[in-house]
């Protein structure tokens, strides 16, 4: 919890908000605003490369964030002074038979509100083994709405880790398919619908703690350049 305040105490010190797109949004920054978006939302499906198993649970919450937006993206002003955006969820795992995970997650953030959810599959059986790689792909598809825009957004991705004792080094690379409308009666743009794919590369490490909980940080990098993601979940 202490770095989830962490990661919302960085975003107080952003000038950006999603309040301030219907009056920056155009024909022009949209589609770099969908980038970012999607960067945003397809992060922290996953905390490690390795599948819960049958009857595995996990839950608590996870955030993303940009540091700033990318240099095109002025659908929430000036990049230079926008600053921070985090996207925070509540997120629940499930394990299923034939190695595959379920989960469903969702969060609302500066009038954002998101939900959503996907699966997990671990192509290599799960293994206690030290130093022995597992990996799995991750699809997932979330929605969200604002005052001013609505978004599809849509996730696949690769995963490697290593089996460590206490922790649990992972990377990725995926692509995320988001779609932006906007809705602003007041807009000659009302209506415009945005589509775009950008790939999302990650590099994190999940921490074994006591009492069955699970501390991940992870660096990841997508359109708006670097961003992080972390999550603090309770796992059996």
């Amino acid at each position: 919890m202490i770095l989830i305040s962490g990661f919302l105490a960085a975003s107080a010190f952003a000038n950006g908000s999603y309040k301030d797109f219907s009056a920056n949004v155009t024909a022009d920054n949209l589609k770099y605003f969908a980038k970012d978006l999607g960067g945003l939302m397809g992060a922290g499906t996953f905390t490690t490369g390795r599948v819960l198993g049958w009857g595995g649970f996990q839950v608590g919450p996870h955030a993303s964030m940009w540091f700033k937006p990318s240099d095109n993206d002025t659908a929430l002003g000036d990049p230079a002074k926008a600053g921070a955006m985090i996207m925070p969820w509540m997120q629940a795992d499930i394990g299923f038979p034939w190695r595959i995970d379920g989960f469903i997650r969702a969060g609302t953030w500066d009038g954002l509100t998101t939900a959503g959810g996907g699966f997990r599959w671990g192509i290599f059986r799960p293994t206690q083994t030290e130093w022995a790689f597992q990996t799995m792909v991750v699809a997932a598809a979330d929605a969200g709405v604002a005052d001013s825009f609505s978004v599809a957004h849509y996730h696949g991705s690769l995963v490697l880790s290593m089996t460590m004792k206490y922790f649990t080094p992972y990377i990725s690379a995926g692509v995320d398919n988001t779609s932006v409308t906007v809705k602003d009666v007041r807009s000659s743009m009302d209506g415009m619908v945005e589509n775009v794919w950008t790939p999302r590369f990650l590099a994190g490490m999940n921490f074994k703690l006591p009492m069955y909980l699970d501390l991940s940080l992870a660096g990841n990098w997508a359109n708006y350049g670097p961003g992080a993601e972390a999550s603090f979940t309770m796992r059996f």
